[in-house]
């Protein structure tokens, strides 16, 4: 298993063995992530150029996007070992100009935390899937200790950066709800509802949340905490939008009539952790 690693989500870092790696300046590190994101796929310099500035970039882009190469690829010539394959390597494409060039980053599967965090949620989905709760629970723990804060902390917030980081997002929520699908499905009550609060004061939006909280409410013999949850939720929504979504309402008329709200889907069985 290769040693040196890399992380996305959170800090953009990097560690042979243990032991951290310089990686150079943000812009240099921005350079890096949009290499690591697609592994083994060719980057033109104008490709990484849009994705590394977030406004127009300055005339000086193409030749600072050289420099940076120059530095990482020297930077990871440290690590190689004779005999052995190299930990990752950088690979130039000659182009017709300058922006044109394209450079290929080749990392071993694992070696970048957010592969890790894909790996570890489909697996914990596919044994959710076939009802191993105790075993998707272990793999949704695994996926979600690799989570250091807000994905690609440190970089400047071009069009690429933020869109990435709301995928990263969306992909740690729907980790964080398939865990607590996991702890209902395995009668821990009290540590499913400390999970949904968290979710729920992080994603305060998300309906399925809601709902989820409620029936982990119920289950732990807190109904009237459930009943004030969604009737609260209902009037912040129509307080703020002027809207009653059917999802809580239905929730609100069961809890009325002293059932279980219905459980409303924490996450789409369809979905496909396909790092878009």
């Amino acid at each position: 298993m290769a040693t040196l690693r890399f992380g996305l989500l959170g800090p953009v870092t990097s560690h042979h063995d243990g032991t951290p790696v310089a990686l150079g300046p943000p812009q240099r590190r921005a350079v890096l992530t949009a290499l690591l994101l697609q592994p083994g796929q060719a980057l033109t310099v104008a490709t990484l150029r849009e994705r590394v500035w977030p406004g127009p970039p300055p005339a000086s882009a193409i030749s600072a996007i050289h420099l940076h190469i120059h530095h990482l690829r020297r930077t990871l010539a440290q690590y190689e070992a004779p005999g052995r394959e190299r930990p990752a390597r950088l690979t130039t494409h000659p182009g017709h100009t300058p922006e044109n060039v394209s450079y290929v980053l080749h990392v071993a599967p694992g070696q970048v935390d957010t592969d890790r965090f894909r790996h570890l949620a489909d697996d914990g989905a596919d044994h959710q899937a076939r009802g191993d709760h105790h075993g998707a629970l272990d793999r949704f723990d695994a996926a979600l200790a690799l989570w250091r804060g807000e994905p690609l902390t440190g970089l400047r917030p071009s069009a690429f950066v933020r869109n990435t980081r709301r995928a990263l997002t969306e992909i740690h929520l729907d980790t964080g709800k398939r865990r607590a699908t996991a702890l209902l499905a395995t009668g821990a009550v009290s540590r499913a509802t400390l999970a949904l609060k968290d979710l729920h004061d992080r994603h305060p939006d998300d309906e399925s949340v809601v709902i989820a909280l409620a029936r982990a409410l119920c289950a732990g013999g807190a109904e009237s905490r459930a009943m004030r949850l969604i009737g609260e939720e209902l009037e912040r929504r129509h307080r703020t939008d002027g809207t009653r979504p059917p999802a809580l309402a239905h929730a609100h008329a069961a809890l009325l009539h002293g059932t279980v709200p219905h459980d409303a889907p924490l996450h789409d069985a369809a979905d496909q952790h396909d790092g878009s």
